[in-house]
């Protein structure tokens, strides 16, 4: 009963798919966040959201780091 749960998903293949999808968006040096997640959308349509948060996560924490900014909503 219970062979139809199991998956080969690993975390760590999330973290590594997330950084891929993370890389090919930035060749397009997208200027804000929500024109990274469109890319990410455009790019991978078929991918579950969760998936295209991770990858957009990783962006925000780099831009982070290159601008030595705590992220601060307005």
């Amino acid at each position: 009963m219970g062979e139809a749960l199991k998956t080969a998903w690993q975390p760590a293949s999330l973290a590594a798919d997330a950084a891929r999808m993370a890389e090919s968006v930035l060749q397009f040096s997208p200027a804000t966040d929500s024109e990274a997640l469109k890319l990410l959308r455009a790019s991978f349509p078929h991918c579950p959201l969760s998936m295209r948060v991770a990858a957009l996560d990783l962006l925000m924490r780099r831009q982070r780091k290159v601008n030595g900014r705590s992220y601060i909503p307005r």
